[in-house]
């Protein structure tokens, strides 16, 4: 079994602190029930998996890299409710 990092429960926790950031500000410009509808259309495809590459921690990564990664997915997030929501009112 592979020794954990001793920093990575520290990186996770700053991750999962700019996703939640994140998820609020997509809540604010667009609307929570449209980043909520995204978000489940994704679990039902398989979680995060169409985006692991954009979103996976990997040891060795930098700070600045994993936080580029966490903006292509919120990124992706975005153009799905444009995609999705173009047009409706909010």
């Amino acid at each position: 079994m592979e020794a954990e990092h001793p920093h990575k429960r520290i990186i996770e926790k700053m991750v999962d602190a700019a996703l939640k950031e994140k998820l609020r500000h997509l809540a604010r410009k667009y609307n929570q029930k449209y980043v909520l509808d995204i978000w489940v259309e994704m679990a039902k495809k398989g979680g995060a998996k169409p985006y692991a590459s954009k979103l996976t921690w990997k040891p060795g990564m930098t700070i600045s890299q994993a936080l580029d990664c966490l903006d292509n997915y919120c990124h992706s997030m975005e153009v799905e409710i444009r995609e999705k929501y173009s047009g409706e009112e909010e």
